[in-house]
């Protein structure tokens, strides 16, 4: 059985879920989006208690957007039969959502007592992504494979989860900071030999690989006293680590990124460094001399100019931080990013092309907001509104911000050279959902609840290319709690990012405009004092083109409460904490291609080079039987001063993107196909590694998937060896 195709395993295990729920059938094919059942129309706009939430859209839930599915979660199997919204267990309550190929998976915040211990769903999405057209998109529909219960007597809020770069395992942050009455330190699952009850929270390592049979395989919890808020998988030269934050150093300062690497063989989590603001804790840099600390949120790419492996660390009113974490024990602070309340932090999947014809690197961070904000004045973690905040009276603030510079071999004057301290890094335009202080329209009694929550306020995000009127341009799908889920079109310019945080020298426009000292509709706005700024923006923008703020009929709670949204061939996955699991759809954006799962495996000759040298590169793709799936076309990426010298039996063709150069192969890989492609690429002259991939499939050829785990950085030592 250890060969086994996991596609026969993911089908088997559909088997004997479907003989469970077969005596339904006679129910009938009703679709599994909430409000079918009982003539709810989900479209029909009616506003949240009171009227007043829904009223913020101009009372529309959907525009330029639409639902097209919904689970409660309730139990195992698919959402007409069991994921209705009336199936929700009380006390439920999900966060973080992650998609890899069809399946998806998320988090329990919180399970209540009517089934307590429960840590993650996995769901199967993959009529979703056969959909070729809107209209199967509607008629698509969830399945949940499995729901794993591991209880932790304490830590009850399984508040992140993100998934390995092949999918088949699934880590989950763990926190005991917030009980939860009723909640997840329900009975330990006997059934688990690895449940048990846990005194702090931390991090979950789970074996995903039968989605309808998930094992915990390790559980990390002694290093962490307030648990693990946010974390994220990336492979470094071929081995795994788990990037945790552990958020809170209200009573000790331990709140930084911890670095633990996995080792799939004996199921190993081992934590290996702890990064803060005072340095590496393996290198004798960690101290107590930073003090209060709130590392809230974490995510790593390579670095789509150099490769390096680079960190975005969302570090509260220290602002977005950049780290260099090549070597994860001796990692770098790199770029910094000056703001209150840096919530979430990530970069974009790729450099963004400028009118003028050059790139930029640009991350995306944002607020997280309190409704209350007017009462939060001694909070220490909330300082709201601060003095120097941007957007205090507001319900949050997303803000696009100019990475150029971190590294030495960026393009550009400005620069940051080895050794020097992290560059200050440039505001380039930033969106807020309502403003009191810039809207004529809107005042506090519109928009606050009667609770201290953050019902107004974004959160997790994710930033995707799509062919937007024959143009490729950047979204970000922007989760925002009960705003639903915002379609913010990036829309670039040609200007660096602004730095000058008290509005710039004389002559020189910087990054704050002015301080509003007048306004009716906020307390204490009568010229006494003045509290936070507007800030100026460069000449890219950032706009709000649609939003899905699907509505549940079953829960007296505000509708929706999304805490995360990512995006997947054309379509949103976003947890709801009240709600479950939805999928919308920005209605711009073309549906890829279906595509049949698969799995890609890259080779080449060695690691370093010398300039003008050649490097075979071998790039294995098999692709799983799908009925229905289109084959799919291959290409690779290589940086732009690279040639290809020549390649195997397939035909390929090169062309420009940006500053990468795409080779893509003249065949198609079909369904039950396994297929190898080979192209020998010469290095350029010049000294330092440069990356090659990550590997990209289309089902139709224009629309591009990258691989996850398919890029390698190589070494060049810069010497020609000549022709």
């Amino acid at each position: 059985m250890a060969d086994e195709d996991p596609t026969e395993r993911t089908r088997r295990s559909l088997l004997q879920l479907g003989a469970g729920v077969l005596g339904l059938g006679a129910i009938g094919s009703v679709s599994g989006h909430p409000g079918t059942d009982g003539g709810k129309g989900r479209d029909s706009g009616i506003d949240g208690p009171g009227g007043e939430p829904f009223g913020l859209d101009e009372g529309n839930p959907f525009r330029r957007a639409e639902e097209v599915g919904y689970h409660s979660l309730g139990d195992v199997g698919p959402a007409r039969t069991a994921g209705q919204e009336a199936q929700r267990h009380d006390g439920d309550t999900n966060a973080e959502v992650r998609v890899h190929g069809d399946i998806a998976v998320t988090s329990f915040r919180a399970s209540g007592s009517e089934d307590p211990g429960r840590r993650l769903a996995v769901l199967d999405i993959s009529e979703f992504n056969d959909a070729s057209n809107p209209a199967e998109l509607r008629d698509a529909e969830f399945t949940v494979h499995s729901i794993l219960r591991n209880v932790g007597a304490e830590s009850n809020l399984a508040t992140d989860i993100k998934l390995s770069d092949d999918g088949n395992y699934a880590f989950v942050g763990t926190q005991a900071l917030v009980p939860v009455d009723g909640g997840s330190n329900g009975t330990v699952n006997l059934s688990d030999p690895f449940a048990r009850p846990e005194a702090t929270g931390g991090v979950v390592a789970v074996d995903i690989s039968d989605p309808a049979r998930p094992r915990t395989v390790d559980v990390v919890d002694g290093a962490f006293s307030t648990g693990v808020h946010n974390l994220f998988h990336h492979r470094i030269d071929g081995t795994e680590y788990v990037f945790a934050c552990k958020n809170v150093g209200l009573l000790s300062p331990d709140s930084g990124v911890y670095v633990l690497r996995f080792d799939r063989g004996p199921g190993k989590l081992t934590l290996v460094n702890r990064w803060t603001a005072d340095g590496n804790t393996v290198r004798g840099g960690v101290g107590a001399r930073h003090g209060l600390s709130y590392v809230h949120d974490i995510e790593v790419q390579d670095d789509p100019r150099n490769g390096r492996p680079t960190a975005y660390v969302a570090d509260w009113d220290r602002g977005l931080r950049v780290l260099d974490v090549s070597d994860p024990t001796d990692i770098e602070h790199i770029g910094q990013f000056d703001m209150n309340q840096s919530h979430f932090a990530a970069p974009f999947p790729d450099v963004v092309e400028t009118p003028d014809g050059g790139t930029k690197r640009v991350a995306v961070t944002s607020h997280e907001e309190p409704d209350e904000r007017f009462d939060q004045r001694s909070s220490v973690i909330y300082n709201t509104p601060h003095q120097d905040k941007t957007n205090p009276n507001s319900t949050g603030t997303v803000f696009l911000v100019d990475c150029d510079g971190v590294y030495p071999d960026d393009p550009g004057d400005d620069v940051r050279a080895p050794g020097d301290g992290p560059k200050q890094l440039g505001e380039l335009t930033n969106w807020t959902w309502r403003n009191v202080d810039t809207d004529d329209d809107v005042a506090f009694e519109d928009i606050e609840q009667s609770t201290f929550s953050f019902q107004l306020s974004p959160h997790n995000s994710q930033v995707a290319r799509h062919e937007l009127g024959g143009q490729e341009r950047f979204v970000i799908h922007q989760g925002h709690y009960h705003g639903g889920v915002r379609y913010l079109e990036v829309s670039p310019g040609e200007q660096n990012g602004l730095t000058a945080v008290d509005g710039g020298t004389p002559g020189a426009e910087g990054r704050r405009s002015y301080r509003p000292t007048e306004n009716p509709n906020v307390d204490g706005r009568d010229g006494s004092r003045t509290i936070g700024w507007i800030n100026n923006t460069t000449d890219w923008d950032l706009v709000d083109e649609g939003h899905a703020r699907p509505r549940n009929e079953e829960t007296a709670d505000l509708s929706p409460d999304v805490w995360s949204t990512v995006e997947h061939n054309g379509v949103s996955y976003s947890g709801d904490r009240g709600a479950g699991v939805y999928a919308t759809r920005f209605k711009p954006v073309d549906l890829t291609a279906p595509r049949p799962p698969l799995e890609v495996e890259r080779s080449d000759d060695g690691t370093v080079y010398r300039a003008n040298a050649t490097n075979r590169v071998d790039i294995t793709v098999r692709a799983f039987e799908r009925d229905g799936g289109a084959g799919v076309t291959v290409r690779d990426r290589m940086p732009s001063g690279y040639e290809v010298a020549g390649t195997g039996d397939v035909a390929y063709e090169t062309y420009d993107q940006g500053n990468r150069t795409a080779v893509e192969f003249d065949a198609e890989v079909d369904p039950g196909e396994t297929r190898t492609f080979t192209y020998f690429v010469r290095m350029d002259d010049g000294a330092g590694g440069e990356t090659l991939g990550p590997v990209e499939v289309s089902g139709d050829g224009e629309s591009w998937a990258a691989v996850g785990g398919t890029a390698d950085t190589n070494g060049n030592a810069g010497v020609d060896t000549g022709p």
